[in-house]
């Protein structure tokens, strides 16, 4: 039969453990007090959606002269191989005040919008019911109001399309994506610039063995442009951001890699103030998890 400790010397046992400086519990460090950060996220002043039971999504967006925003992107019944383009033009409050929808037979989605210099919109994208092949590149101008001015297909017998278009200095357009229609390997980069009627003057293609393709375009302070995309053709990795500079004839003036051993994917370039650039993206190769948010700055050309 075992003996029960008394509580007297369950007491004494107690003193004794805690006059020798050993704690009964592990001395866990109080949770820390969270830092006021100095710029508070702002509160939601609106929220909007646009769709019905079918599949709508949207890919770019941009505030208009007048206050309020253009959206375009792709909607429509019947699955994702029956889409077509949609623009919405809301007010500075969200408030839907017309919408458009561009397409055929087959899925047509646009991937970049942006006013032009008379109020009306470019759009740029792509299409499986017109043009050559199994996908082309679509480029659609409109009135301010979303009526379609003149619509342009480029591409071959390969699947094309396009991710970004700009209005250039000239009232032309530059428009970026990726082909494979007339590459030297899987997918390269292609670099499209049109008129102010959307007839081509030139295109250039960059790439390797494996796959390249562009996210965003802008055209530069000296003429010429500048390209941000993917590459897995050169770099260190998988997958690498890739910057590329062009003159004014779309000639390729120099090109840069950044990325690691995993999946690194740019999706946004920018000239900042001072002449360098700014690029956005994801990378699975740095950061903390997953995929982080990627942000490099470049300093300007010398």
């Amino acid at each position: 039969m075992k003996k029960r400790l008394s509580l007297p010397l369950l007491a004494l046992l107690l003193v004794s453990f805690l006059a020798a400086g050993c704690p009964l519990v592990p001395p866990y460090p109080p949770d820390p007090v969270p830092t006021p950060s100095p710029f508070p996220p702002p509160d939601k002043e609106w929220d909007r959606t646009f769709g019905g039971a079918d599949l709508e999504m949207a890919y770019s967006l941009q505030q208009t002269r007048d206050g309020g925003f253009i959206i375009a992107g792709s909607g429509g019944a019947g699955g994702v191989e029956y889409l077509d383009v949609w623009l919405v033009k809301t007010d500075q409050e969200g408030d839907k005040e017309w919408s458009r929808t561009f397409g055929g037979a087959g899925r047509d989605i646009a991937f970049s919008v942006q006013q032009t210099a008379d109020g009306g919109f470019i759009i740029a994208g792509e299409t499986r019911s017109f043009g050559a092949g199994k996908g082309d590149v679509w480029l659609i101008k409109t009135d301010e109001e979303g009526n379609k001015e003149w619509n342009r297909t480029f591409g071959g017998a390969g699947r094309d399309a396009a991710w970004s278009v700009q209005q250039t200095a000239d009232g032309g357009f530059i428009i970026a994506g990726e082909t494979r229609s007339f590459d030297a390997g899987k997918d390269d980069v292609w670099l499209i610039k049109t008129d102010e009627e959307g007839n081509k003057e030139w295109s250039r293609t960059f790439g390797g063995r494996y796959c390249e393709g562009a996210s965003s375009v802008k055209q530069t302070t000296d003429g010429g442009f500048i390209i941000a995309g993917d590459t897995k053709s050169f770099g260190a990795g998988g997958s690498d951001f890739w910057l590329v500079k062009t003159d004014e004839e779309g000639n390729k003036e120099w090109a840069k890699t950044f990325g690691g051993t995993d999946l690194d994917l740019a999706h946004s370039v920018e000239q900042t103030a001072c002449g360098g650039f700014i690029i956005a993206g994801r990378t699975n190769s740095f950061g903390a998890g997953e995929s982080d948010f990627w942000l490099i700055k470049l300093a300007p050309e010398e």
